[in-house]
C-alpha cells in the first residue's frame, strides 16, 4: 500500500464523535490489521480498502465477508472480556484511557510543531 492514497485521522472523526484521539486510535488499529493479518484474511482486505479511501468503514462493515469476520472477532473479544476478573477489567480500562491520552498528547505535539515551523 505504500503508493496508494491514505486516509488520515480527520477522515475517521465522523465515526468517533469528533474525537481526534479516538480517530487516530481507530486509524492505527486499521493499519495494524492491514499490516499484520494473513494475506487471505478478510479483515486485512477490509482495512486496506478503508485506509486507501476506496470505501468507508461503515460501508465496509456492510460487506458480508467483512461483516462476518468482524462479528467473529467481536465475539472473541467479548468472550475474552467476560473471562477477565474485575481487577483485570479495571486495568484494561485504565490502559485504554492512558492510550487515548497518549494519542491526544501526540496530536498536541504535532500541532505545536506545525506552529513553530
Amino acid at each position: 500500500m505504500p503508493d496508494e492514497l491514505r486516509i488520515g485521522d480527520a477522515d475517521l472523526m465522523n465515526l468517533t464523535g469528533g474525537d481526534q484521539a479516538r480517530a487516530r486510535s481507530l486509524r492505527k488499529a486499521l493499519q495494524k490489521l492491514a499490516d499484520d493479518r494473513a494475506p487471505d484474511d478478510p479483515l486485512r482486505e477490509m482495512a486496506r480498502e478503508v485506509l486507501s479511501g476506496r470505501t468507508g468503514l461503515r460501508e465496509a462493515a456492510r460487506v458480508p465477508s467483512y461483516a462476518e469476520a468482524l462479528g467473529d472477532r467481536m465475539v472473541q473479544g467479548f468472550r475474552g472480556y467476560e473471562r477477565l476478573s474485575l481487577d483485570e477489567r479495571v486495568n484494561q480500562e485504565a490502559a485504554a484511557r492512558a492510550y487515548l491520552a497518549e494519542q491526544a498528547a501526540e496530536i498536541d505535539e504535532e500541532r505545536a510543531g506545525q506552529k513553530t515551523s
